[in-house]
């Protein structure tokens, strides 16, 4: 089965998506082996969650795709491996699987992605070089333009929450020369999951209405002020504190008038509606308390 990739936006009607897996990932880390302060968090708390009630969460989520007539596959499931958050280990502009380099402690993830890339032609695979960095978290295809959240090397050097180099976002800007890629700096924090931003999915993403940001985890104003100038203010749902910790902003569009959000969303479904959208619930209380939710346990491959 060959795989079609096409994706030139967040929010195209999603024909095929990759969802990560909770199978076989585990129990609980140990501190040391953490690499989000969220995390780091939950295992100070003991209350990282269970191997079950991620793939409770999982199922649920899928039920709804289905549903929806979305085609879902999964990776390869590996023993004693957290392979939840799917987005981070590979991601498609337009036509291109790209595969990143990505942290050491991530990267037996990527082996698991063989049983897709099998499938699709290699013309259509981009590898990253040795010393170009990306997550796909960082990476937000919106039509004509890439946003990539970036660190500069002092912090990418300083922070295990730094994914994304600049040197990756040149390249990627290299590959694809009929994008205008723009960059943006996030706070970042490896012991605070309030005090920065792991992905610019935890800050950022557009739907179909509009888009959705925290405004107090870019290091930059004047990257806020573009944002709010590029969708107008009137179109963009600006998360509070408490509603960044809860990764308001990682929601998950299937079209351009549909997106899936986290049950305890309240304000931001009602934002949603108001705007027209329809709104699919579900619940990730568990998820999230490993840093990730919903855009960051899918990877899509095709949206018309």
């Amino acid at each position: 089965m060959q795989i079609q990739l096409d994706i030139q936006n967040e929010f195209g009607t999603l024909k095929t998506v990759v969802v990560g897996v909770a199978r076989k990932m585990g129990g609980m880390p140990a501190i040391e082996d953490c690499y989000d302060p969220r995390s780091a968090e939950s295992v100070l708390n003991s209350t990282y969650p269970s191997e079950e009630s991620c793939m409770a969460e999982m199922k649920g989520f899928i039920e709804i795709l289905e549903e929806l007539n979305i085609e879902v596959l999964r990776p390869e499931s590996i023993p004693a491996l957290n392979q939840v958050f799917a987005r981070d280990i590979a991601f498609v502009i337009e036509d291109q699987l790209v595969l990143p380099n990505v942290i050491e402690d991530r990267a037996r993830e990527v082996t698991a992605m063989a049983i897709i890339e099998g499938n699709v032609p290699s013309s259509n695979i981009i590898m990253m070089p040795s010393g170009c960095y990306a997550e796909g978290g960082d990476v937000i295809v919106h039509n004509h333009h890439v946003f990539v959240g970036v660190s500069n090397d002092e912090a990418f050097q300083t922070y295990k929450t730094s994914r994304t180099n600049y040197a990756g976002l040149t390249y990627l800007s290299d590959e694809f020369p009929g994008k205008i890629f723009k960059g943006f700096e996030l706070l970042k924090s490896d012991v605070d999951p309030r005090g920065g931003s792991l992905h610019l999915d935890c800050a950022f993403q557009p739907v179909g209405c509009g888009a959705l940001l925290v405004p107090h985890l870019f290091k930059n104003q004047e990257d806020v002020d573009w944002i709010l100038s590029f969708f107008g203010a009137d179109n963009v749902y600006q998360c509070s504190t408490e509603e960044a910790y809860a990764l308001t902003t990682n929601v998950f569009s299937v079209s351009p008038t549909q997106v899936i959000v986290d049950d305890s969303f309240i304000s931001l479904m009602d934002w949603l509606r108001t705007k027209g959208m329809k709104v699919f619930k579900v619940s990730y209380s568990e998820i999230v308390k490993m840093g990730g939710l919903l855009r960051c346990s899918t990877m899509p491959l095709k949206r018309d």
